[in-house]
């Protein structure tokens, strides 16, 4: 091959613009860049690797996290109780349950009861 070459002239022209294009960049970095840089440059000559993070400190804290999710469902949710024999037991008529015609009746006629209705909280409760 020639010096005259044209492949080579363009080769060692891209080469130039290149190198000049590198040299303008690493004068734009910032210092905090440069020094991650370096720090890293060394580590990776002395041969150091780098250790994953956090593996199984996540894997951990899924598994933790799944565990106290299922003992909390499982205490959420208590066992129904079987079926239950009635046990016949005496009722005194006073203190049988009143009739809900005579306690909505009771209401109609009570005042303190509409004036509770009108107050201002009782949109919010009637929402809920």
């Amino acid at each position: 091959m020639n010096d005259n070459d044209p492949k080579r002239i363009d080769a060692l022209r891209l080469d130039a613009v290149v190198r000049a294009r590198h040299a303008d960049a690493l004068a734009r970095i910032s210092p905090r860049v440069q020094a991650q840089l370096a720090q890293r440059s060394n580590l990776a000559l002395r041969g150091a690797v780098r250790q994953p993070s956090h593996g199984l400190r996540n894997a951990a804290l899924a598994f933790a996290a799944l565990a106290a999710l299922a003992l909390g469902l499982r205490f959420q949710f208590a066992p129904e109780a079987g079926p239950v024999a009635p046990v016949a037991t005496r009722t005194d008529p006073a203190s049988a349950p009143p009739d809900t015609a005579a306690v909505g009746t009771a209401l109609d006629q009570d005042p303190e009861f509409y004036v509770w209705l009108g107050a201002s909280g009782s949109d919010r409760l009637a929402v809920e």
